[in-house]
């Protein structure tokens, strides 16, 4: 074990992250010297999905006037905040106090919402949460059918018992009382424009590499001008709370038995580990996969994960002779986990004590039964992944009977993708938490001449960021004029995975329950709808399986069937493939790469890029990534705002912290601030016309590729 200077308390984020690995603890005690992925997202995360936003309205669910009765304890500081609370506490009567500061021991918590009532003799801690809740959920008391806590409810649950458990020690005789406030799903919002109240900002104060959010309220807000706030729902969890502090900790595989006894225990642990600065190694496991604290060749952080690798290896836990200094050497945890039937493979890897992905044999990631689909089986695209780690190979291979498919397309080829936002707090009337906000969709066809050669053009494209307009009945309108101008779909409609399909089958269910004299034209809408989408999930379980006449490719689906690439590093996401495809396919790449090609009145007819030399798509300067010749999303005045996006939108992981889809979401949430400017608002818009532009094309371009592939391997 090492030890290091004594360090802050243990909060309510750091007991998140010990219960989850003990060992991120002393990664993310370190300041800047280990690499942390989620450094720096705190604000654009408050934009993407409105949780700052929903905790600075529960603040109205109990205070009549939060602003001007000024009842949040706003210093950050340890010594300052807990003085300001003694303050408040100190009022005669029941007082109601937004992020109150405990702290005893080790352990210091800023709870949500306090509610002493020292009358009654109790203290309510109540946990606001953006995530939505069911009547089954509740029912079930955060329980699966196995009797056992759901595991995307636990570290909730959790949060609130620490915060119980400090509170019982700070507040000796008095009941403590434990809530969730949580987001009814099936609660509609009543009034319009309910997120301009809440403004989000960098909060001014905070360090310019770690940029803060803060929400703003006009002065003199009441909770009357908000209309009902049903949607925001309370939960007493004080069973829930006894339960889990009693209970051994048992959601994790990196804490070591002697501290799972109890919550008690653990806490004491977990806070003497805090505060002395001392790092505890447990073993690896699955969870190891999506550590923040792995830093990509080049950083100069160290990196955690490889440094808990390391560890592994010399005690015997993975088996390994390869270099772990460079970061360059593939892990087993990266080999590719799609299609595994419910198992983890990166589990299966680890259990074989797999530590390098070039390491893995197809006997450890066997599957019990034999795969039955078309093309590419999950274990084939496993195994050339690994071949392609120990040959360091820059190889691709191709399904020449799966792509056989490509044949019976009928042309022209539509590609589509959408631009949606999904924010916990609702921006129109009658608008549920959560609900699909569809604000944007491009549009890309493919056809042939008479003389066969191929023709691309940027047909259309559709957007509103106008604040207060519920744009989904007209974005169908908008698409189906699109793909049907004559009220007839010619031609073959693509789409990028499964997310345009869950979109239109959603907005389907809008449609069917609006009200006749709001959409005149809903038959229509349906049954367009209807043509180009299939349905699935609980739908298809519902009303039995239904496919479109003319349902959607999903050219993911054909990607992993057929196609495999060693510089898309095992990943079938479209921001690996678009490279990957361009390095395997280098006649596409210069089909691109030449000026005064792409553009208005060009070769390939564009909708936005209307400069005289049109726009060059490849570039030196640029590494070849297309997505880095867009001009910034945010107007200059945010250059912070915008280096921030653009870094995190940059991430090499897959599992990005922010991927082209959610710079396009957070972008639009922040147009429905009625206070933009006009200039801002266009600009806004322009870019991420742009970008929607690109993600269209870029289905384009996989196309190409695989025609080029396929061409190639006939020669050969």
């Amino acid at each position: 074990m090492q030890t290091a200077n004594k360090r802050p308390y243990l909060t309510k984020s750091r007991f998140k992250i010990a219960l989850e690995c003990p060992t991120k603890l002393f990664y993310a005690g370190e300041g800047q010297t280990y690499f942390d992925k989620n450094e720096g997202n705190d604000f654009l995360s408050a934009l993407a999905d409105g949780g700052n936003q929903v905790g600075e309205l529960a603040k109205y669910k109990y205070h009549d006037d939060p602003v001007g009765q000024a009842i949040t304890v706003e210093p950050l500081g340890y010594a300052p905040a807990l003085s300001q609370t003694a303050e408040k506490l100190a009022v005669a009567g029941r007082v109601v106090i937004a992020e109150a500061a405990l702290l005893h021991g080790n352990f210091f918590v800023r709870v949500d919402i306090l509610i002493q009532d020292p009358d009654q003799k109790t203290v309510d801690i109540i946990e606001v949460k953006s995530k939505s809740v069911s009547d089954e959920t509740i029912a079930s008391r955060f329980k699966n059918t196995k009797g056992q806590f759901d595991g995307g409810w636990l570290p909730y649950l959790y949060d609130v018992t620490f915060q119980v458990a400090v509170a019982r020690r700070v507040f000796p005789g008095y009941k403590i009382r434990a809530k969730l406030l949580l987001l009814d799903g099936n609660q509609p919002c009543a009034i319009n424009g309910l997120n301009q109240f809440f403004h989000i900002v960098m909060d001014k104060d905070a360090p310019k590499d770690r940029p803060r959010a803060q929400v703003v309220s006009p002065v003199g807000l009441k909770k009357s001008d908000l209309g009902s706030l049903d949607f925001l729902r309370e939960v007493a969890v004080d069973d829930i709370v006894d339960e889990l502090r009693h209970k051994p900790i048992d959601n994790s595989a990196h804490i070591p038995d002697p501290y799972r006894k109890n919550l008690s225990v653990f806490m004491d642990w977990a806070g003497d580990l805090q505060m002395t600065g001392t790092r505890i190694f447990h073993g690896v496991s699955k969870a190891c996969k999506s550590c923040q604290f792995r830093a990509p060749p080049g950083s100069p952080q160290r990196s955690g994960l490889h440094e808990c690798w390391r560890d592994a290896i010399q005690q015997g836990l993975l088996d390994g002779g390869r270099k772990l200094d460079t970061r360059t050497e593939p892990l087993s945890i990266d080999l590719w986990g799609g299609v595994s039937g419910g198992s983890s493979i990166a589990d299966t890897v680890i259990k074989h004590r797999r530590a390098f992905l070039a390491d893995v044999q197809e006997s450890d990631v066997q599957p019990k039964s034999m795969y039955k689909g078309q093309g590419m089986s999950p274990l084939e695209r496993r195994m050339l992944q690994v071949e392609a780690a120990n040959q360091q190979a820059e190889k691709y291979v191709i399904d020449e009977d799966r792509l056989k498919e490509m044949d019976q397309w009928e042309w022209p080829l539509h590609m589509i993708d959408f631009e949606t936002s999904a924010p916990s707090l609702p921006f129109f009337n009658g608008m549920q938490p959560y609900q699909t906000i569809a604000f944007q969709f491009s549009h890309h066809v493919m056809s042939r001449n008479e003389d066969g050669h191929l023709q691309i053009k940027h047909a259309n494209q559709w957007i509103s960021t106008e604040a207060g307009f519920f744009p989904n009945i007209e974005f169908v309108r908008q698409l189906r004029l699109a793909l049907m101008p004559e009220g007839q779909l010619f031609g073959t409609v693509f789409r990028y995975h499964n997310h345009e399909n869950t979109v239109l089958r959603s907005l389907r269910t809008a449609i069917e329950d609006a009200p006749s004299e709001k959409v005149p034209d809903a038959s229509e809408l349906i049954s367009f709808i209807d043509l180009i989408t299939k349905a699935t999930g609980e739908e298809a379980q519902r009303m039995g399986p239904f496919e479109g006449k003319k349902a959607m490719v999903d050219l993911h689906r054909l990607i992993q069937e057929s196609y495999c690439s060693s510089f898309a590093k095992g990943s079938i996401s479209l921001k690996f493939i678009l490279p990957a495809i361009l390095k395997d396919a280098p006649e596409v790449a210069d089909f691109y790469r030449q000026p005064g090609f792409y553009g208005k009145g060009l070769k390939i007819e564009s909708l936005n890029f209307q400069n005289e030399g049109g726009h060059q798509w490849l570039q030196a300067q640029t590494s070849d990534d297309p997505y880095k010749t867009l001009p910034p999303i945010f107007g200059p005045e945010h250059g912070q705002l915008n280096e921030l996006l653009f870094r995190l939108a940059s991430d090499t992981e897959e599992e990005a912290a922010i991927n082209q889809g959610g710079l396009a979401m957070t972008a639009y949430n922040y147009t429905q601030y009625s206070g933009l400017s006009k200039a801002e608002r266009q600009s806004i818009l322009d870019a991420l016309l742009r970008y929607c532009e690109l993600d269209t094309l870029a289905m384009v371009i996989v196309v190409q590729g695989l025609m080029a592939l396929r061409d190639k391997s006939r020669i050969v």
